[in-house]
C-alpha cells in the first residue's frame, strides 16, 4: 500500500552518526535480544485463499489472542480470514491448523486494525508496546522488523530515517509514521517494528512514493487503542 502526500518532517531529535542513542544515552544496541519471542508473536494472515500479510500478538482476552495488523489487508475484502502461528526454528515451523480471525476494532485513517484470533495448541509469545514518545536510534540494527513475506516470519535489521507526518491515499487525516531506509516487502504489511528489547514501535503500513517503508507510529497506536478503551494493551505509559 502506498502512503501519499508527505507534508511534514518532524523535528524529532535522533542519534547522529551512531554516536548516541535516541535518548542521548550511550551507544545504541544493534542486536535483537530475543528473536525467538518476536517470531512466536508474529502471525501470517490469510484472507480468502491468499497469503495477504502479517500481524503481531499483543494480548489475550479469554481464550483468544489479540493482534495488531494493517487495516488495508482487510479493506473491501469481505472474506473469511485465518492466521498461522509459528514455533521458533530455522526456518520457523507453522502450526498445521489455521486459526479463525475476527476484527475487534479498526482505525482506517491510520491503517491499523485489532484482531481476535483463535488460540492454537503451541506456545505463543506476545509483545508489549513501547512507551509513548519513544526515540529509537537511527543506527542500522537498533530497530528490527518481523513479517511473513516468505510464508513464515523472518526478522530484518532496519535503519530509521525519521518520524514523519503524512496523509494516506485513503483519506485526508494526517498521522505520524516512522519512515525507514528500506522499502517494505509485500507480505510484511501488518508486521511489527521493534526495538532491541522486542517492544513494538510501529506496524508496517507499506511503502511511500520515495520507496521508503512506512510504519504506523507508536504514539498513533497507543492513542487509537486508548480512544476505544483497550487500556489492557497499553501497559506502561
Amino acid at each position: 500500500m502506498v502512503l501519499m502526500n508527505l507534508v511534514v518532517v518532524s523535528s524529532l531529535v535522533l542519534a547522529q552518526n551512531g554516536a548516541v542513542s535516541g535518548n542521548g544515552g550511550p551507544l545504541a544496541e544493534t542486536v535483537l535480544r530475543n528473536p525467538d519471542r518476536v517470531i512466536q508473536a508474529t502471525v501470517a494472515l490469510h484472507i480468502g485463499l491468499a497469503n495477504e500479510g502479517s500481524g503481531v500478538v499483543v494480548g489475550k482476552k479469554g481464550e483468544k489472542w489479540l493482534a495488531l495488523s494493517a487495516y488495508h489487508l482487510f479493506q473491501g475484502k469481505g472474506k473469511e480470514a485465518h492466521a498461522t502461528f509459528f514455533s521458533a526454528g530455522n526456518p520457523p515451523k507453522g502450526e498445521k491448523e489455521l486459526m479463525e480471525v475476527e476484527i475487534v476494532d479498526s482505525w482506517p485513517d491510520i491503517d491499523l486494525v485489532l484482531l481476535s484470533i483463535e488460540a492454537p495448541r503451541l506456545p505463543i509469545s506476545l509483545l508489549q508496546l513501547a512507551v509513548a514518545r519513544s526515540l529509537p536510534s537511527k543506527i542500522r540494527g537498533s530497530t528490527h522488523t518481523s513479517g511473513c513475506d516468505k510464508g513464515f516470519p523472518s526478522i530484518r535489521s532496519e535503519q530509521l530515517v525519521a518520524k514523519v507526518l503524512t496523509t494516506k491515499s485513503s483519506g485526508d487525516i494526517e498521522a505520524f509514521y516512522w519512515e525507514m531506509f528500506d522499502a517494505s516487502i509485500p507480505g510484511r504489511s501488518g508486521g511489527p517494528l521493534v526495538d532491541c528489547e522486542g517492544r513494538i514501535l510501529g506496524i508496517c503500513s507499506g511503502t511511500d512514493r520515495k520507496g521508503k517503508g512506512m510504519y504506523v507510529h507508536i504514539d498513533e497506536i497507543r492513542a487509537a487503542l486508548k480512544r476505544k478503551g483497550h487500556f489492557e494493551l497499553l501497559g506502561k505509559r
